[in-house]
């Protein structure tokens, strides 16, 4: 999930297209020690002198390393196309598998302002798209658990449309007889007025502003967020193949600046899968919900 202005998704994956790397997929299952903070997953490895290094897991994003984890970790910095980049560090025990089509991350050098960033807190690093490709992965919600699979998602187990470009999922998602694109996105964020960072579920505001209109009964709450101009409304249902989510809480962004793809008409979010286990094979572009 991009939720802060400066950074373009484009600088993250610049200099690893087409990089595939070996051991990407597993010979066996994998369970990823992981937290959940807000509903969102974070990997909770443990570096080889012990300390924790928490990573955000976003399947939208092609993941980054805080340049604050750079110096408390000691890691070696190599410069690309004007880009600062940096390997994870080696890990002891818990562990978690290394990049699946790259080799490194970029820095995310943040300014004052984003270091009090409640969504930018409490993490080392973001794990994203480049750690996700070429692997099958199980998120379980209800027991807070993630899994990579050695085994890759059957044809007849797959329950939902899923399209899979450059790393980036695109879902149809069908809401009152209208069917939306939408990418999953399991770290979209958003913070409290009482500065927590939580799940949600991102639309534009035109969509919700015709929602409310159309559906005066659907909940909506103005300003809900840290910043001003984030709205909220609560989807009752939406359907995702043959997969129901109900009550589904959905947030604007000011000037829908999480929205730098063309043709999204959403950002599915974590929050949507509070209640289901999702599989996500990035190996056959195959998806099953609930």
């Amino acid at each position: 999930m991009r939720y802060y202005k400066r950074v373009k998704r484009r600088e993250f994956v610049t200099g690893v297209a087409g990089v595939a790397l070996a051991g990407a997929a597993a010979s066996r299952d994998v369970e990823i020690p992981v937290e959940l903070r807000g509903g969102r997953f974070f990997a909770a490895p443990r570096a080889a002198d012990g300390r924790l290094f928490a990573c955000w897991l976003d399947t939208d994003g092609a993941g980054f390393i805080f340049d604050s984890a750079v110096d408390t970790f000691h890691l070696p910095v190599r410069r690309s196309d004007g880009k600062a980049r940096a390997m994870l560090p080696a890990f002891g025990s818990p562990s978690i598998p290394p990049l699946s089509t790259a080799t490194d991350l970029v820095v995310f050098e943040r300014s004052p302002h984003e270091r009090a960033d409640p969504i930018l807190e409490g993490f080392d690093a973001q794990l994203g798209v480049t750690w996700f490709q070429a692997r099958t992965w199980r998120f379980d919600w209800p027991h807070a658990r993630c899994t990579m699979l050695a085994s890759p998602l059957a044809a007849n187990d797959a329950n939902a449309p899923l399209q899979i470009d450059g790393g980036y999922t695109r879902i149809p998602v069908a809401v009152d007889g209208e069917t939306l694109t939408m990418s999953l996105d399991i770290a979209a964020s958003f913070a409290t007025e009482a500065r927590a960072a939580v799940a949600t579920t991102f639309i534009p505001q035109a969509l919700l502003d015709r929602w409310h209109r159309t559906h005066g009964d659907w909940a909506v709450k103005r300003n809900v967020g840290l910043e001003s101009g984030m709205d909220r409304i609560t989807v009752p249902e939406m359907r995702v193949g043959s997969a129901t989510l109900r009550n589904v809480t959905c947030t604007t962004r000011p000037g829908d600046d999480v929205f730098d793809g063309p043709g999204l008409n959403g950002k599915l979010g974590a929050n949507a899968f509070a209640d289901c286990v999702v599989i996500l094979d990035y190996r056959t572009s195959r998806l099953r919900l609930c």
